[in-house]
């Protein structure tokens, strides 16, 4: 989000020695710029909540203890690389890679 405090020098460092570019989005235009809510998000909740109701109507409770087994197949169909370079791309950022 582009405060200060999210980028210190051990962090850019860190980015640099492992090859990756950091990208600071400009201030106040989070809500139109974030590629992860623009594109990622919003699939991830639609898919989220097809799966609560499915396991809702089949009277499965989803705990604690089961948590994960029904959120990863949501998760895994939203933060598909196809899906992140298209968020990128709707927002303007094109990733080279």
């Amino acid at each position: 989000d582009g405060h200060n405090s999210h980028c210190t020098y051990e962090f850019c460092r860190f980015a640099t020695q492992s090859n990756i570019i950091v990208v600071s989005l400009p201030s106040h235009t989070i809500h139109a710029l974030q590629p992860c809510d623009v594109g990622v998000f919003g699939p991830l909740v639609t898919t989220w909540k097809a799966q609560v109701n499915q396991c809702t109507h089949s009277g499965i409770p989803i705990t604690k203890t089961n948590f994960l087994r029904y959120y990863a197949p949501a998760h895994n169909k939203a933060f598909k690389s196809s899906t992140i370079v298209s968020a990128f791309c709707k927002t303007g950022i094109y990733p080279l890679n």
